[in-house]
C-alpha cells in the first residue's frame, strides 16, 4: 500500500466506523458509483487547492446532538482546510423539569453528539453557545441535518434570532437535510426557492417556500440541499458567496 493509500485509509477510518444499527456510512457514501458520490468523495479526500482561500472568514455551524456526522465534519474540514475559522455553535443544555425524564451526561455542557442516522458517533466540542452568537462575527452559517439534531435546534430562541439576523443581514445562510427545519422555526422561508431531504419537503410547502428536488438550490443568499451527498455544491454556493464579498471588498479599497 502506497503512503497516499494508507492516508487515504486513515482518514477514511476517522470519518466512518462499522455500525450494529441502522447508520449512514461515509465510506459507502463516498465510495459508491454515482456522479454526487463522486463528488462526496473529492470533497473530503482531495488535498485542500488552496489553504488561504477563504483567509480572515469565519462560519459558524449551527447545531446540537444527534448532528449527522458526514455533514458537519465533512464541512468543517474543508472549510478549515480550506482557510476560515470555523466554530460550532450549539444551545446551552440547561435545566429541564424532572417530570420529562431527561437524562444528560455531564458531557453535554461542553459537546455535542454526532450520528450517523441512528448511530451515536464521536463527541464534538462547542466553540461558542447561541446565547453568545452574534451575526456581526460570522460571514456565513451551516445547519447540518441529522433529524435529533435540528428537531431540536429549533426549539431554541436564540438559534433562531442567530438565523434570522444572518439572513436578514445578507450573509450565506445554509442547511442541509433536516436542517431546513431550522430554517421554517426561523420564518425565513416563506417565498424562497429552496429543496431538503426528501421527507421534509412537505414542511418547507407549508412554510411557503417553493421547493424544488435538486441537489443545491440557491434564492440569494439562502443555500439548501438535499443530502449528504449534496453537501459538495451547498459548500460550493457558500464559498462563491463569500468570496463575491471579499472580492467587493477589495474593489472598494
Amino acid at each position: 500500500m502506497s503512503l497516499n493509500q494508507a492516508a487515504l485509509v486513515q482518514r477514511m477510518q476517522q470519518l466512518t466506523s462499522t455500525s450494529p444499527v441502522p447508520s449512514i456510512s461515509t465510506e459507502l457514501l463516498a465510495t459508491a458509483d454515482g456522479e454526487l458520490n463522486r463528488e462526496l468523495n473529492s470533497f473530503l479526500f482531495a488535498p485542500p487547492s488552496d489553504p488561504t482561500l477563504l483567509k480572515g472568514k469565519r462560519v459558524a455551524i449551527c447545531c446540537t446532538n444527534g448532528v449527522e456526522e458526514v455533514e458537519i465534519l465533512g464541512a468543517h474540514r474543508w472549510l478549515t482546510e480550506h482557510g476560515a475559522t470555523v466554530h460550532i455553535v450549539s444551545p446551552r443544555i440547561g435545566e429541564f423539569d424532572p417530570t420529562l425524564g431527561l437524562r444528560f451526561p455531564p458531557q453535554c455542557a461542553t459537546h455535542v453528539l454526532a450520528i450517523r442516522l441512528m448511530e451515536n458517533a464521536g463527541w464534538l466540542k462547542i466553540d461558542r453557545y447561541t446565547d453568545e452568537a452574534k451575526a456581526a462575527d460570522y460571514d456565513a452559517v451551516l445547519l447540518p441535518g441529522g433529524c435529533w439534531n435540528p428537531d431540536a435546534l429549533r426549539m431554541d430562541k436564540h438559534a433562531l434570532s442567530f438565523v434570522r439576523a444572518m439572513y436578514d443581514s445578507g450573509k450565506p445562510t445554509t442547511a442541509i437535510c433536516h436542517g431546513q427545519w431550522v430554517m421554517v422555526s426561523a420564518r425565513i422561508l416563506k417565498g424562497k426557492r429552496a429543496t431538503a431531504v426528501w421527507n421534509i419537503q412537505i414542511d418547507l410547502e407549508n412554510a411557503g417556500a417553493v421547493v424544488l428536488d435538486e441537489p443545491c438550490v440557491i434564492d440569494g443568499n439562502l443555500i439548501t440541499a438535499r443530502f449528504p451527498y449534496d453537501l459538495p455544491r451547498l459548500v460550493q454556493a457558500l464559498v462563491q458567496q463569500l468570496l463575491a464579498v471579499k472580492g467587493q471588498a477589495s474593489a472598494a479599497q
